[in-house]
């Protein structure tokens, strides 16, 4: 009997150990999908808040951890159209104004990817961290250079 109880117990722990061991799910979930970014990205998204680096006023990367006011002159809003096709805006101190338009955007899992208004220079590579109705935070390399990373939250605006 002590034989039987002893197997069943040792049984009931190794049960646990593979439930405990294969219950727990990736971190890979939180990466948006396709679907997912390209249903939230459609609208304007104006930044709110940027962490990493950003130019300074020599042009220059500087690192930065800072909410972004309105009135900054160097502040672009971006707008998305369903047809590949996004437009930047300028914010002039009391209205958003087009800065450039035509520019084309690719989504490729959670990647965006920006291009000239040819469609044929790649402007930026973004990796999308996380997007939904109301907010967006983009991962980049500010001129390419992964020396230089920041990262960008954005809420849409229209």
């Amino acid at each position: 009997m002590k034989k039987l109880h002893f197997s069943l117990l040792a049984i009931l722990f190794a049960l646990f150990a593979m439930v405990s061991f294969t219950a727990c799910s990736s971190d890979d979930e939180d990466t948006p999908s396709t679907e997912d970014v390209q249903t939230y990205i459609i609208g304007m998204w104006q930044p709110t808040h940027v962490t990493g680096y950003d130019w300074d006023e020599n042009d220059k990367p500087a690192k930065v951890d800072q909410d972004i006011d309105i009135d900054i002159d160097d502040v672009d809003s971006f707008e998305f159209k369903q047809n590949g096709i996004f437009n930047e805006y300028a914010w002039t101190g009391n209205k958003w104004e087009i800065d450039c338009s035509g520019e084309h955007y690719n989504i490729s899992g959670n990647k965006l990817t920006t291009y000239d208004v040819d469609g044929t220079t790649v402007l930026d590579v973004y990796t999308i961290q996380s997007i939904n109705l109301t907010t967006m935070v983009l991962k980049y390399n500010l001129d390419g250079n992964a020396s230089y990373p920041s990262t960008i939250t954005f809420k849409k605006i229209k």
